[in-house]
C-alpha cells in the first residue's frame, strides 16, 4: 500500500510540476527575453553625433518595447553605422539591449525607401 501512495505522489507531482512548466511567463522572465531580441523602428533622425557615436531619433511606436512613438537619444554600436545618416531622414532602425550598460543601443540604421 505504502509503495502505490509513493508511485501516485509521484505520478501527481510530476504532473503540477507540468502544468506549472506551462503557464506564461512571469514579468522578470519576460522582461529578460525582450531584452533578448533586436527591436526594430521607424524613425526621423533629429541629430547626429558622430565623434560621441550618439543620435537622436524621433521615432514611431516600437510594439515590440511597448514604447509609444518619442524623441530619444540613442548611442550606436559603432561610427560606421552613422555613415551617410544626417538630420531630417527617415530610417529604419533597429534596436538592442546593451548588458553593460542596461541602455537601448542602434545597431542598424538605414535610410527609409
Amino acid at each position: 500500500m505504502k509503495m502505490h501512495v509513493w508511485v501516485l505522489s509521484v505520478i501527481i507531482s510530476g504532473g503540477i510540476q507540468s502544468v506549472f512548466a506551462e503557464q506564461p511567463m512571469d514579468g522578470m522572465q519576460m522582461q529578460q527575453k525582450t531584452e533578448q531580441v533586436n527591436h526594430a523602428g521607424v524613425g526621423k533622425v533629429v541629430a547626429v553625433d558622430k565623434t560621441n557615436l550618439n543620435v537622436k531619433l524621433e521615432h514611431e511606436a516600437i510594439k515590440s518595447l511597448n514604447w509609444p512613438g518619442m524623441t530619444m537619444n540613442f548611442k550606436v554600436l559603432k561610427a560606421e553605422i552613422l555613415e551617410g545618416i544626417k538630420a531630417g531622414d527617415v530610417v529604419n532602425f533597429e534596436l538592442k539591449k546593451n548588458i553593460q550598460t542596461g541602455k537601448w543601443l542602434v545597431i542598424r540604421i538605414t535610410p527609409k525607401i
